[in-house]
């Protein structure tokens, strides 16, 4: 599979990601986090719930909206709301009455869904090796095992699909291969590698397929059937679907969700008063960005002489905790930019479109824009860039009081309570 297809998919996958979060701007009245969060059997959260930690057990209630994302995330009990899920394994072996959104290396659903599934995840032929995350071995790809219920209709895209349970409605799968054994209560649309269609198979309405070649179809599965053929792509050596970067992309969001989620409560004017100041004079505060990135680009230079001059005059230890602070410095600039940035334009967009919504929603929102944007070949670097200038800007005018109107008092609440 050549490198356009790779990046095709990968954008693909990521955008998808990020579109399905988009549309649950989740306020979480309860907030988990730790190496391991479990809500025991028998427990109940009256609200919605958002986590973050390495592995995640739902064996209890949720009565609202549950956001979880860590390494391994495990719903075991019911959630009466919409679930949001990423991580390197998500499995669903309970119950959720809504919508299911959950991405990672693999997605596995044993249990019940109430209305629609949107599913990503990795594996395919070009997984040669088992991934291990948590001290367990991750079951790679989607997977509807057999038992398997969704309400309403399923969208799934992934290295490797499975789908040997029933969807009540539309079915919609994009993979490199692609297992059918199970029910569809409407149409099926395919468009895969490798096909297989078991004889259990069971489509109500047209079952439309591209792929390289024709497959057959085994009596009575679909009374129509519709193929597309497409030329076949080369071997791959890699995945699919490149998991240990979709990893790595899911694990950034969850660290600036919650780095964001952390300031937002305890130093809201962190991120409030230079988001403010970028919003009243954006043109000023690229101006003072292009300056304070233009001193950055000569501190490598200033930073070795002034080294050189501390080492002369006190000795080892100032100069190496000079070039630590330095570092720090600049680790955090560039940390803090997409936060700063992104609860801009986040709060843009919401305005945009008539939305109301919190300071956390927009402040997601904007991040998984930048974090999405970055991901473009030959421009990812130079968003960075833009985001590291405007925020610096933003700080830079902020500080010299282009803007210093109190905090506003009207907007809804921002972080759970």
């Amino acid at each position: 599979m050549g490198r356009t297809i790779k990046h095709a998919w990968l954008l693909a996958t990521v955008a998808g990601l990020v579109a399905l979060f988009l549309a649950v701007p989740v306020f979480a009245a309860e907030f988990g986090s730790g190496d391991v969060y479990r809500l025991a059997a028998g427990q109940v959260v009256e609200d919605d719930l958002t986590v973050f930690a390495q592995e995640i057990y739902i064996d209890g209630k949720v009565e609202g909206d549950l956001v979880a994302m860590g390494a391994y995330v495990e719903v075991n009990g019911v959630v009466s709301g919409d679930l949001l899920a990423a991580g390197a394994e998500v499995r669903i072996n309970g119950v959720v009455e809504d919508d299911v959104r959950a991405g990672g290396a693999g997605v596995i659903v044993t249990g019940t869904i109430g209305d629609h599934l949107f599913a990503a995840a990795g594996g395919g032929q070009g997984m040669t090796s088992a991934m291990r995350v948590a001290g367990r071995t991750v079951v790679q790809g989607v997977r509807i095992e057999r038992g398997a219920t969704v309400g309403g209709s399923a969208y799934l895209v992934g290295g490797e699909v499975l789908m040997d349970g029933k969807v009540a409605e539309e079915l919609r799968i994009g993979a490199g291969m692609v297992n059918l054994n199970g029910n569809v209560g409407k149409d099926a649309t395919i468009e895969a590698d490798t096909l297989n269609i078991g004889g259990a198979a069971q489509i109500a309405g047209q079952l439309s397929y591209t792929a390289p070649e024709q497959v057959t179809v085994p009596p009575g599965v679909a009374s129509d059937v519709r193929f597309a053929q497409r030329e076949a792509t080369r071997p791959a050596t890699r995945p699919f679907v490149d998991v240990n970067r979709i990893v790595r992309i899911l694990l950034t969001l969850a660290g600036f969700a919650l780095l964001g989620w952390l300031m937002l409560r305890y130093t809201p004017a962190a991120l409030r008063r230079p988001a403010e100041a970028l919003a009243a004079r954006p043109g000023q505060a690229a101006l003072y960005g292009i300056a304070a990135v233009a001193v950055l680009f000569a501190i490598p230079l200033l930073s070795g002489l002034v080294f050189l001059a501390i080492l002369l005059f006190w000795g080892w230890f100032p100069a190496i905790m000079f070039a630590l602070l330095l570092t720090a410095a600049l680790v955090l600039a560039w940390t803090l930019s997409p936060l700063i940035t992104g609860l801009w334009a986040g709060r843009a967009l919401l305005a945009a479109t008539g939305r109301s919504e919190g300071d956390f929603v927009a402040l997601c929102i904007g991040v998984l824009l930048i974090v999405l944007a970055s991901l473009l070949p030959w421009l990812g670097w130079l968003v960075g860039l833009v985001s590291l200038v405007f925020a610096l800007g933003a700080i830079i005018a902020m500080r010299r009081g282009v803007y210093d109107a109190p905090l506003p008092t009207t907007r809804p609440a921002a972080t759970p309570a």
